[in-house]
């Protein structure tokens, strides 16, 4: 089973945005070191507690600190862009760093609806004309004809050869559907919604159909992970995305990531606690013999090749620890740093 890492570059409570950005660095080099297969960076606007405005300066940052590891993006959020302009960024970055890059693309807009006009510069693209964007968003790495007639002559002319591996991301039928129409690998946002993800995904494999760029499915499962030495710890270091959670439903998305204290000082509501209830299902949580057991019945459920983990917490230390214990409890080969040998 192949572990790799989601990245929110995390802004946690009393912190300034440049530590998480060091932090995500921190993370990826570490990721790297214990046998992680792939990092990617996640793309959110307009957000107090998640940094990565441009997954894309990210991934060129983050790949130009490690060596070896995947690193690529969860996702581009494609109705913000141009399917051209992507693929130029992304035919560079694979010539920067060949056989690194991941172009994992998003339908939503990540933002509220003024932020998606500010990034469109107008009325964002419709969710109907996003499978032509992507379609074209693939012909333009790939070389081949774009769907637009209007596009049909177009290329990118001074990139080298190679070109990112590219994903589908999303939690419904709609986005496994198009990859599996499209011939492209296709990550299962559980995270975001941990309800009926099994099928989806069977289901992108069942009527996968091969492309010009890849011959057979391949999935992963994106999965909100906390891991500690024992289950209580665990707990209680999930209390910061509690918080998190509620401020989020209540509309404070410049709230940063609250700390531990903060969350248990705070008053639920009732229907705070209604919301947590449900909102606990997309979460992992416990002791490493406890995670692995719930994350290798969940990827034999999805039939997924790989988990992709992400973990929010207020403390980076309590994160880093998480990664640890996932790697060892799943036993990772663990690589040294560049320049070191293992002993």
């Amino acid at each position: 089973m192949k572990l790799s890492v989601l990245d929110h570059s995390i802004v946690a409570s009393g912190t300034q945005t440049r530590e998480a950005f060091q932090n995500t660095v921190e993370l990826a080099r570490a990721a790297e070191q214990l046998g992680y297969h792939r990092f990617w960076l996640a793309e959110h606007h307009g957000s107090g507690h998640f940094a990565g405005v441009a997954p894309e300066i990210l991934v060129a940052h983050v790949a130009a600190a490690t060596s070896r590891i995947r690193v690529g993006t969860g996702g581009v959020l494609l109705s913000n862009y141009s399917p051209f302009k992507v693929a130029e960024v992304f035919r560079l970055l694979e010539a920067l760093h060949p056989d690194r890059i991941d172009l994992g693309i998003g339908r939503t807009s990540g933002s509220t609806d003024l932020v998606a006009r500010a990034l469109a510069y107008g009325p964002p693209a419709s969710n109907e004309r996003f499978p032509t964007k992507l379609e074209d968003l693939v012909a333009f790495l790939s070389g081949t004809t774009p769907a637009t007639p209007e596009f049909e002559k177009l290329s990118l002319k001074t990139m080298a050869q190679g070109m990112p591996q590219v994903w589908a991301l999303g939690s419904g039928e709609q986005s496994a559907a198009l990859a599996a129409r499209l011939g492209l690998s296709f990550c299962f946002a559980h995270f975001f919604n941990p309800i009926h993800g099994g099928p989806v995904t069977r289901g992108y494999r069942e009527h996968f159909k091969p492309s010009h760029v890849q011959a057979a499915p391949n999935s992963a499962v994106s999965v909100y992970v906390i891991c500690a030495p024992t289950e209580q710890e665990a707990r209680r270091i999930a209390r910061s995305s509690d918080l998190l959670t509620i401020n989020t439903r209540r509309g404070r998305p410049e709230a940063p990531i609250p700390s531990i204290e903060e969350a248990e000082a705070y008053a639920y509501t009732p229907e705070d606690l209604a919301t947590l209830e449900f909102d606990r299902k997309r979460v992992v949580c416990g002791a490493p013999d406890q995670v692995k057991e719930q994350l290798t019945r969940m990827a034999a459920e999805f039939q997924a090749d790989e988990l992709l983990i992400t973990t929010i917490v207020h403390d980076h230390r309590s994160r880093l620890r998480s990664y640890e214990l996932l790697a060892d409890a799943f036993s990772l080969t663990s690589t040294p740093p560049a320049g070191q040998t293992a002993s």
